[in-house]
């Protein structure tokens, strides 16, 4: 069996919503599109999500025909645009087929995330009656590796309506369930954002030292 058939095959049907919407300014601009590895930034995180989801989506307010190399659906933010990524969230549950009841959305500037990520916070989540749930790592939580279930969609309407945009906030308001992910001895840290080009260059050297590892 393969490592994506493994991974989602025991949980319910989840879609993944690649979250690209950012200007990416300290980054310069452009940040889905900067090479990481020697691919970009958004090809490492639908990777990410590919393993882990039977349905993608790229969550973007630009011309979907940036995106067309990857034949992925790119939806806008919802209710309109210039709501942040809890737009782009909103617009990814409102894109959900309907045989799909959870999204999860993965941070294009975050490479690296468990594996098996979705079925952690789907099964946290479910287990304790919620309906969403999101990832924490060595303390620090974050918020836009979460799990929301379509019900949400509501919540984040009436944040909205409260002008509160925070992602955090709605996630509160959900009484989302916090999953922590540990680090196993020879694994990743995962979670890590790359804002800068000073990031982008320390987790080439780490992707790159981990290849060299793996090939010895």
């Amino acid at each position: 069996m393969s490592a994506k058939a493994n991974s989602i095959s025991n949980h319910p049907k989840v879609a993944g919503l690649i979250l690209a919407g950012g200007e990416g300014r300290r980054m310069g601009g452009n940040k889905p599109f900067r090479e990481l590895a020697g691919k970009p930034l958004i090809a490492h995180a639908i990777s990410a999500a590919a393993r882990q989801c039977n349905h993608l989506m790229i969550s973007s307010n630009q011309d979907a025909s940036l995106f067309a190399a990857f034949n992925l659906p790119v939806i806008p933010d919802k209710p309109e645009l210039g709501h942040g990524p809890l737009g782009g969230i909103l617009g990814g549950l409102s894109a959900l087929p309907d045989d799909i009841d959870w999204l999860v959305s993965f941070p294009v500037d975050c490479p690296i995330v468990p594996d098996d990520m979705a079925l952690q916070l789907i099964k946290a989540a479910t287990d304790a009656g919620k309906k969403a749930a999101f990832a924490s790592h060595a303390g620090r939580h974050h918020y836009l590796s979460a799990v929301w279930h379509r019900d949400t969609g509501e919540i984040i309407m009436r944040q909205f309506a409260a002008d509160d945009r925070r992602v955090g906030g709605a996630l509160d308001v959900a009484n989302a369930v916090v999953v922590d992910f540990p680090v196993e001895p020879g694994q990743s840290t995962p979670f890590i954002n790359i804002n800068t080009p000073t990031d982008l260059n320390a987790m080439d050297a780490v992707l790159a030292s981990l290849i060299n590892l793996s090939d010895r």
